[in-house]
């Protein structure tokens, strides 16, 4: 007779801890905030359509997520729908919004692919181009917004100027950092130094195989770079199509600003400003950047929200642009688990057991 084996304790991610941390923050600081008692009566009179919009646009966001993956994907002939994708999109954008920097969203979709037999080295080349991709679009959009903004922002807010102009150089450093992993002898040194790095701990790096795992990941991830030669337009279309895909990620705060009755900004302008605040707070250690975000919006959005609403407008921007999709991507992680469970075969039972 087999004995059941003790559950095992469930621990909640550091994550999901610092994000809770921060809600309670957020509301501590509305509740000592002038503007709080405003809170609630404004947000029961925001305009529903342009919320609608807002979900929407965010909606069409994750297509072109799921697209530009699966387009990435399909250059190097691995098979994937749509569907698929789009999963793979959303899971990877739900664990960069759980963990330190957006450290954790490429290994998890890696980790995802590798489960549907793509190999590690192969669906990670894919990944670093698209965050490359989609990096050229970020540097590109802010450059311009930055043009566009300069002269407002020097004369009526110069303080947040030094923090546009770090992040334009870690994002732009971003893109040259991961662009050089596909020549060979860059890839060659990180190789090397990971190996280097694991040999310090023999048990593990026995245990878990870790030197040929590293050669298997760099002769993989070769293989992508040789392949991926003939198969530059690819990456032209990602960039290209990485583009709008920004656009429609800043334009939420505009749909999210009309709906609070203001119209003396047009839609360029606000999108101008959210894509500097994305980058003024990209490089924030945080979890989604949780904190930064609602110190950079206060800084950014004052002149914009001006009836004692900031607070308002700060809590109802991070619901639709980060705390919706992390709850739509523990749903997704969720489902998918039950899911991948169900299909899994079952074990036989081992003998002597009945």
């Amino acid at each position: 007779m087999s004995v059941p084996k003790p559950a095992k304790k469930r621990k909640i991610p550091r994550g999901m801890i610092y994000i809770a941390a921060t809600i309670i923050a957020v509301i501590l600081f509305g509740v000592f905030n002038r503007e709080f008692g405003n809170v609630f009566y404004t947000i029961t009179h925001l305009t529903p359509g342009f919320l609608v919009v807002g979900v929407v646009v965010t909606v069409i966001y994750f297509f072109f997520e799921g697209g530009i993956i699966r387009l990435l994907m399909r250059s190097q002939d691995i098979p994937m729908s749509m569907g698929a994708s789009m999963k793979i999109g959303l899971i990877g954008i739900y664990y960069s919004y759980i963990t330190p920097s957006s450290t954790g969203g490429q290994p998890m979709q890696a980790a995802y692919l590798r489960r549907d037999s793509v190999p590690v080295g192969l669906s990670t080349a894919v990944l670093i181009m698209k965050f490359f991709c989609f990096q050229c679009a970020f540097v590109l959009c802010s450059a311009l917004s930055l043009i566009f903004m300069h002269g407002k922002l020097s004369s009526e807010n110069p303080g947040i100027l030094p923090f546009i102009y770090l992040g334009m150089a870690i994002n732009g450093g971003s893109i040259l950092f991961f662009g050089s992993m596909f020549f060979r002898p860059v890839l060659g040194v990180i190789c090397r130094f990971a190996k280097w790095l694991v040999g310090r701990f023999p048990k593990l790096s026995e245990r878990f195989h870790a030197a040929g795992t590293i050669d298997k990941f760099e002769a993989d991830f070769d293989s992508y770079t040789d392949d991926f030669k003939e198969k530059k337009k690819s990456v032209i279309w990602g960039v290209l199509l990485s583009i709008p895909q920004f656009i429609l990620q800043m334009s939420v705060l505009y749909f999210v600003f009309r709906s609070f009755g203001y119209n003396q900004a047009g839609f360029l302008e606000i999108v101008a400003v959210q894509s500097l605040l994305q980058l003024s707070v990209s490089f924030m250690p945080m979890p989604g950047a949780s904190g930064a975000q609602e110190i950079g919006f206060s800084n950014f959005l004052r002149p914009y929200f001006v009836n004692n609403d900031l607070y308002a407008a700060v809590m109802v921007w991070r619901f639709f642009t980060y705390y919706l999709v992390v709850i739509a991507g523990a749903l997704l992680v969720v489902v998918d688990q039950f899911l991948y469970g169900r299909k899994k075969p079952a074990l036989p039972p081992e003998d002597g057991e009945g």
